[in-house]
């Protein structure tokens, strides 16, 4: 039986190494997803979840993981 990971468990083990946030008061996380064979896209997101709203952004520095945190979160906010 081969190994499959559903994507529950790819969700789970990104949020696991994601990195966290705070915006005015407000706790993020920030990480990373692989691309999904469902998505026509075909790219990795960047995901941006707090308990008020996810963001994804599919446009993404390679070195998010070392930007500030405000520049992260100015992420957030792009197209």
């Amino acid at each position: 039986m081969a190994n499959h990971l559903y994507p529950s468990d790819i969700i789970r083990e990104a949020q696991r190494t994601a990195r966290t946030m705070t915006v005015d008061d407000v706790d993020w996380l920030v990480y990373e997803l692989p691309a999904s064979t469902l998505d026509r896209r075909s790219t990795p997101s960047l995901v941006f979840e707090s308990y008020q709203a996810v963001r994804r952004v599919r446009n993404y520095p390679a070195n998010w993981r070392t930007l500030p945190a405000e520049a992260l979160f100015a992420l957030s906010w792009t197209v």
